[in-house]
């Protein structure tokens, strides 16, 4: 799939030169990771023996898509960086074993955490206080909440803290490179952007560790990932203005 978004140069900006549009061993193992981490999603969940069990286990196509959507944003920013700049130096290679290391270490977590949110979601807006309680007592009891929300936060701010590290190393290769003015700027920005997507999860993080909010902590966690949104339209309409500036400068339309 890799190779064929290449070739139909899918996602690619025409005022970046791309390095990376061979297909490298390195990639080609990343990929066969991530879709370990999806095959580790799908075999979570058990095997349906009667329709009951079939019917039940419905509940999880929202939590197991969201699991999928998430881990294939993280796949798509790394197929962005490999093409960009194609490094295959150690430093490289030991930044992108270490991501695959927290991917399939993250798959289980992820799809818990997201099975209980929607347990919770669900009996909050049907009003069945049934299923809060059955989440709360037999699933996971309300003070290793925290725990999760730690075990997720680290996870999160580890996976793009790392994204944050390869740009910054690219961003080092300047010269060997050859990135242009437009072409650091773009690195740049990428570096802002995995910065801000760490910090989020480290203050839920803090939150979930420090308890901060009492009883209410649980949500007061979860809900710090509401900081997303404004925050990456704002960034992204601010850079946005200055990439425009930055191209109309440099005569790049």
């Amino acid at each position: 799939m890799r190779q064929m978004l290449k070739d139909q140069e899918v996602g690619l900006d025409p005022h970046f030169r791309y390095r990376g549009k061979n297909q490298t061993r390195v990639e080609a193992f990343t990929d066969a990771a991530f879709a370990l981490g999806i095959t580790l999603i799908v075999l979570s969940s058990s095997v349906p023996h009667t329709f009951d069990e079939l019917w039940g286990s419905l509940k999880d196509v929202l939590p197991f898509g969201l699991c999928v959507v998430l881990v294939m944003v993280i796949w798509y920013q790394h197929y962005i960086f490999f093409l960009r700049y194609g490094l295959q130096d150690l430093r490289t290679i030991s930044y992108n074993t270490f991501l695959i290391f927290l991917i399939l270490i993250y798959v289980y977590p992820l799809k818990f955490l997201f099975v209980i949110l929607f347990d919770l979601y669900s009996g909050l807006l049907t009003g069945n206080d049934q299923i809060i309680r059955y989440t709360f007592s037999e699933v996971i009891a309300m003070g290793d909440t925290k725990y999760l929300m730690i075990i997720y936060g680290v996870g999160a701010m580890l996976i793009f803290g790392t994204f944050c590290l390869m740009y910054k190393h690219a961003l080092k290769k300047r010269d060997e490179l050859e990135l242009d003015e437009y072409e650091v700027f773009e690195t740049v920005t990428m570096l802002k952007v995995n910065m801000f997507l760490a910090v989020v999860p480290l203050i839920s993080t803090l939150i979930a560790i420090t308890g901060l909010f009492g009883n209410w902590n649980f949500l007061a966690s979860g809900l710090t990932y509401m900081i997303y949104p404004p925050l990456m339209i704002i960034t992204g309409a601010r850079r946005e203005r200055q990439r425009k500036a930055l191209v109309k400068k440099l005569g790049l339309e």
